[in-house]
């Protein structure tokens, strides 16, 4: 599992030099040095090296869920019809190190490489397994509905490089109810900034948003030391499960995206002006509306709740 570009392989790994220690990284180097992939620190490309992290990765992702009805044997994945539930899929599986673990379940599987060389690695690795694909191509540009097709739940496993861990979650939660879960793993900075909470230094409008569509549950945390080339901060391995925010409705919620990416964009101004900017409504309309939601216009909009900008959300009707 690779980190970006989508490319891939959570809290702590016992032992983060992994079984095999160093031979496990001197593998993975050789691999890529035959492909010729050379994985960039800019980038943030990191491919997991601990067979043990993957492993706990899986059993994440595969807990509870249901196993395919009748194994591997008809599903048709590759045939592109998946009508059974259980399906999985992998964003970024980079040289297969969880792919091939989430394909012997016999479940239907997708992996999705931008990267063509370890897209054709992970073709080769999957070649026994008649219900797993790879498709070629960036996952932003995928949909749901064509990637596995049908009806069933999806579970969607994935190593998140830090330049796509947004886009790449909006991704996941715009694909509606039948993403039943994501197991993500991304740089652990990353993931208290999505389970911030509000008045802390890491909360923000990507914090809200996460909360206005989805349920965060960390899983474990990963040693720099289980991946080549070894980054220089810890991961995290969470879960989300996507859920519309208790007792709102759509409406409402694009609402608050709105308010929550107009107030934020003056982190240090109070709530009234930076929200009179951000919607081009003047500090004393903006007052005017915080004071009909019974929020103090002199806060600043990272101390917001959720509730809180759903009330200022529901006072502000259109406006807002």
């Amino acid at each position: 599992m690779n980190r970006p570009a989508p490319s891939s392989s959570s809290s702590r790994s016992a032992d983060p030099r992994g079984a095999g220690g160093s031979r496990a990284t001197s593998g993975v180097a050789a691999a890529l040095r035959a492909l010729d992939v050379r994985p960039s620190r800019k980038l943030g490309q990191n491919f997991l090296t601990d067979p043990r992290v993957a492993e706990r990765i899986a059993g994440v992702a595969l807990a509870g869920a249901p196993a395919a009805v009748g194994g591997a044997a008809g599903v048709g994945v590759a045939a592109g019809v998946v009508e059974t539930p259980g399906a999985l899929l992998e964003i970024g599986p980079g040289l297969g190190a969880l792919t091939e673990r989430l394909a012997a379940t016999g479940r239907p599987l997708v992996a999705v490489e931008l990267d063509l060389r370890l897209a054709e690695r992970v073709e080769t690795l999957l070649r026994p397994h008649s219900h797993a694909r790879v498709v070629r191509g960036d996952i932003l540009d995928q949909r749901l509905a064509a990637l596995l097709p049908g009806s069933g739940p999806v579970t969607v496993v994935a190593n998140l490089p830090y330049a796509i861990t947004s886009p790449a979650i909006s991704w996941i939660l715009e694909q509606g109810p039948r993403v039943e879960r994501a197991v993500l793993m991304t740089q652990r900075e990353v993931a208290q900034r999505l389970a911030a909470k509000p008045g802390s230094k890491d909360y923000g409008s990507f914090s809200v948003f996460v909360a206005l569509h989805a349920e965060l549950q960390v899983e474990f945390r990963v040693s720099p030391a289980a991946f080549h080339p070894r980054p220089d901060v810890d991961s995290v391995v969470f879960t989300l499960r996507p859920r519309p925010y208790p007792r709102t409705t759509a409406e409402e919620r694009a609402r608050v995206e709105r308010l929550v990416r107009a107030a934020t964009s003056g982190r240090r101004k109070t709530l009234a002006n930076s929200l009179g900017h951000g919607l081009e409504m003047g500090a004393a309309r903006a007052r005017a509306l915080l004071d009909r939601a019974e929020v103090d216009p002199g806060r600043r909009a990272e101390t917001l709740s959720v509730e809180e900008w759903l009330a200022v959300a529901r006072v502000g009707g259109g406006n807002a």
